[in-house]
Parts: structure tokens; C-alpha cells; sequence
């Protein structure tokens, strides 16, 4: 999805998703540089529509920013296991599980829960996963 397709989807109907100003596309090749993968490419049609979706009415970044998806991916701190998994965390479900995403290209969407450490599925793909999201199909 381009990024106006991605800006539609999100907006339509859902005046509590608070959208933030679009990313530079050298942004995100140089979030990819400095974790040294490459996003698939809904993901960089995402954040070239949005730079993180906040949620109004719980008051959290539903997907974080590209700086923090940078900074939180780096730290490592949710326990993932990137090496086998291939997994980067996008976000999460204002509880703090991440939401993370495949790296294989079809950016299929988890719920990563860090005391089981294990990944839970939720979509096939990044767009299916905002679909499931906005209309309550999706939760964790």
C-alpha cells in the first residue's frame, strides 16, 4: 500500500487514531542501515504515511515512532529472538506486549508476550492486521 492508501485506512471513520506527520523516505533507509535489515515494504509504506499511531482514548502509540521502533529494537529489551524469529517490534498493545512484525517479507503481525516468551499470530500482513484492529476482531 502506498502511503495515501495507508492514510485513508486509518482515518476513515477512526477519529480516535491521532496520525503523525509522514517519514522521510531517508528516514527509513537509515532506521534499516541502523538495524541492519531491510523493512518490508508495507511497513515502509506505513511510516511514509504515518510516523507512529496514537491512540486517543488509551493514550499510547498503537505504532511507534520510527525513531523508537529503532531505539527499542537496538535495546533488545523484549526478550526477542531476532536471530530465529526474524521478528522486529512496531508497536504494542498498551499493556506492553509488542506488536511485532515478520521480516521475510510478508510482514505477517504477532503479539509478543515477554513473560512466555513466545510470539502469539494476529494477521497475515500488516493491512489486515489495521483492518482486525479498527473494527475489534483484533486484541490481545
Amino acid at each position: 500500500m502506498d502511503a495515501a492508501a495507508w492514510r485513508d485506512l486509518l482515518r476513515d471513520g477512526h477519529g480516535w487514531l491521532e496520525l503523525q506527520p509522514p517519514v522521510d523516505p531517508d528516514e527509513i533507509a537509515a532506521a534499516e542501515v541502523r538495524l541492519g535489515v531491510t523493512f518490508p515494504s508495507e511497513l515502509r509504506g506505513l511510516f511514509r504515511a504515518t510516523d507512529g499511531i496514537y491512540d486517543k482514548r488509551g493514550q499510547w502509540f498503537v505504532l511507534w515512532r520510527l525513531e523508537d521502533v529503532v531505539q527499542r529494537n537496538l535495546e533488545a529489551g523484549n526478550g526477542l529472538d531476532y536471530a530465529t524469529r526474524r521478528l522486529l517490534s512496531i508497536g504494542d498493545d498498551g499493556t506492553g506486549a509488542p506488536f511485532c512484525i515478520t521480516l521475510d517479507g510478508e510482514s505477517a503481525v504477532f503479539s509478543w508476550s515477554p513473560i512466555e516468551r513466545e510470539a502469539r499470530p494476529l494477521a497475515p500482513g500488516l493491512r489486515k492486521f489495521w483492518l482486525g484492529w479498527l473494527a475489534g476482531e483484533i486484541s490481545t
